[in-house]
């Protein structure tokens, strides 16, 4: 029998293969982080579509204006505000942004490494990083912007890190809570709510779970820990209160410091109904519901499927039978893996897989509770799954890993992975090496489901070789025989940044990137001029505000509006008819590129066009 003496080399032996494998590995992601960097660098956003609001709103107000009564925005005032601090600092630029928001996703890769590795394992953690790096990253499916370098909306990034930061102190909370702990809970809460509608219902499910959590063991927190809580929630609304307070009446000013409530119960939301039914899958709900019930079905029985393989060849005692049994194993998974799997949909999936492990591991918890036990492990793993669900309301019947999956739909997708690798063959009661074995099986579909996504971004990626803009400014778009919006960009920027100073400029219907890229604001609010912001007579105030400050300049670039049920621009009123006769009747046409038909949604034109003399 070994003794104690013995036994301890043989231990620290282990930690230090464990430590070196883990090194190995965080190697491993940090050298697939920079071959995803280094394939799409300056490849993220798309030249006219969203990202231009991203750097057009910090640069208006880095330059004195004041978000809402200067320039309108869809979300809460802490993103721009940061961003808009980050140019005063360093001076406006694309690059500055980009930098930022890499620092933004290392430290979201960071947290999501770290609460998987301390609820999973090394090897879930390492699996998990590399997944939300190669598809989630910097990966482009559609339009560009939906990344982390150059998101779409910086509330999405900002809010995702956020809640993260929110689980590592729920999982205290629930061990220990204290009147400071309370506090941060509250005032993360607090943020979410001065950026973006979904990490409010999220972060409000995560700390409700962790309540829950507390009063099963028979620990609800009392009233003074409730207080702290209420204030740190209140907190970031009041300062941005007590901002806006400077520049507007009160009453405006709460308005404004409550912009996220305003945007989803007024009228002011950034898209129309129809189109946000269409986001959730509520377009068709039968439908949708059918279908991720039948991936979900079909995902369950898939990983039963090779749990009961795995379970068989594990019992089979000669070495070669066993041998056999593993390569049969695998050659199955690789054959389902390239053949049997949509890879590109996989997001139907990932709600219902959520669900169904929130609800097995809420069990745990519970009996945990009831019999006295401590069931750390199993909280950690339950408030992950909690927020991970959350995430994905917005996305309820449309569940998909590319759009607005990057975000919404991320931290499910890791958290089947986690599971798969760093739970479910432990609990088969397999034997260590039949355990790895089936790890690795698990491992090897993820990976060829990753690679199959992955080839379409590298394959739209390789197509962005147009330059547009410069210095700082700088970023690639497709090539005009592609598609030509990246060249009506910077064609029309180029020629407008020369204007004389104090030019203002209105493009329609829509493209504050142009306006960012040739420095010259808009005198009116709107980023856009369609949809929202011209229905229900919003149209005619924004003839109004035109009339009282006319731009020097009016530019056109082609839109598809299809997807908002416009086929032509300005084809009735409240969809751009208005401004269209107000423009006709002040301003002349300077010069155009592309098709002449420039407002066919379905063509594609521009033009430059200067008031009348």
């Amino acid at each position: 029998m070994p003794t104690h003496a013995q036994e301890a080399p043989s231990a620290h032996r282990g930690r230090s293969r464990a430590a070196l494998w883990e090194v190995l590995g965080l190697f491993g992601v940090g050298g697939l982080t920079a071959y995803f960097l280094s394939i799409s660098w300056l490849k993220w956003p798309d030249p006219l579509i969203d990202y231009g609001r991203e750097l057009y709103l910090p640069w208006r107000l880095a330059n004195g204006a004041v978000l809402y009564r200067d320039a309108e925005d869809s979300y809460g005032p802490l993103s721009q505000y940061l961003d808009a601090a980050l140019f005063r600092v360093f001076g406006p630029g694309l690059h500055v942004l980009v930098a930022a928001d890499l620092l933004v996703f290392l430290s979201i890769l960071a947290s999501i490494y770290v609460l998987i590795r301390r609820a999973w394992g090394v090897t879930a953690a390492l699996a998990a990083a590399a997944v939300f790096v190669a598809v989630f990253g910097f990966s482009q499916f559609s339009i560009g912007n939906y990344n982390y370098a150059t998101p779409y909306s910086h509330e999405a990034t900002h809010g995702l890190l956020a809640c993260l930061a929110l689980l590592f102190v729920a999982n205290r909370w629930v061990r220990d809570a204290t009147a400071s702990q309370s506090f941060l809970a509250g005032a993360l809460l607090g943020l979410t709510a001065v950026l973006k509608l979904e990490f409010v219902l999220a972060a409000g499910a995560l700390t409700a779970a962790a309540v829950a959590t507390r009063a099963l063991q028979r620990r609800p927190p009392g009233w003074s820990l409730a207080g702290s809580w209420a204030a740190g929630v209140v907190a970031p609304t009041a300062l941005f209160w007590g901002y806006f307070s400077l520049h507007v009446p009160a009453g405006e000013a709460l308005s404004y410091a409550c912009r996220v409530w305003i945007n989803v119960f007024g009228s002011r939301g950034q898209f129309t109904a129809g189109l946000e039914r269409s986001f959730i899958g509520f377009d068709h709900p039968a439908a949708h519901l059918a279908q991720h019930l039948e991936w979900t079905a079909g995902a369950l029985a898939l990983v039963a499927a090779v749990a009961g393989g795995a379970f068989l060849a594990g019992g089979v005692r000669p070495r070669a039978g066993k041998a056999l049994a593993w390569a049969a194993l695998v050659g199955a998974c690789v054959g389902l893996a390239w053949g049997a799997v949509d890879w590109f949909e996989i997001g139907r999936c990932l709600l219902g897989l959520t669900l169904v492990y929130t609800c097995v591991n809420g069990a745990r918890v519970m009996r945990a509770a009831r019999a006295g036990v401590d069931a750390g492990l199993d909280v950690r793993r339950l408030f992950f799954a909690v927020l991970a669900a959350a995430l994905m309301a917005r996305m309820v019947l449309y569940g998909r890993v590319y759009h607005y999956g990057f975000y919404q739909a991320a931290l499910a997708a890791l958290l089947v992975v986690a599971v798969l690798v760093g739970e479910l063959p432990g609990r088969l009661g397999l034997d260590r090496p039949s355990r790895v074995l089936l790890a690795a099986a698990y491992l090897l579909m993820v990976g060829i489901g990753v690679r199959s996504i992955t080839a379409h971004s590298r394959a739209l990626l390789a197509l962005k070789t147009l330059r547009v803009g410069s210095g700082v400014d700088s970023f690639y778009a497709f090539q005009p025989e592609f598609e030509p919006t990246g060249e009506f960009v910077k064609v029309v920027s180029e020629k407008l940044a020369g204007s004389p100073p104090g030019a203002t400029l209105l493009v329609l219907p829509e493209g504050v990137m142009v306006n960012y890229l040739a420095r010259l604001p808009s005198t009116v609010r709107p980023f856009y001029f369609f949809s929202a912001t011209t229905s229900g007579g919003q149209e005619d105030e924004i003839v109004r505000a035109l009339e009282a400050r006319p731009p020097d300049f009016v530019a056109f670039i082609s839109r598809d509006l299809r997807e908002y049920g416009v086929t032509r621009y300005g084809e009735s009123r409240g969809e751009g008819r208005q401004i269209l006769e107000w423009v006709g009747a002040h301003y002349r046409l300077d010069s155009a590129i592309g098709d002449e038909d420039f407002l066919d949604s379905r063509l594609k034109g521009a033009a430059i066009m200067s008031r009348k003399r």
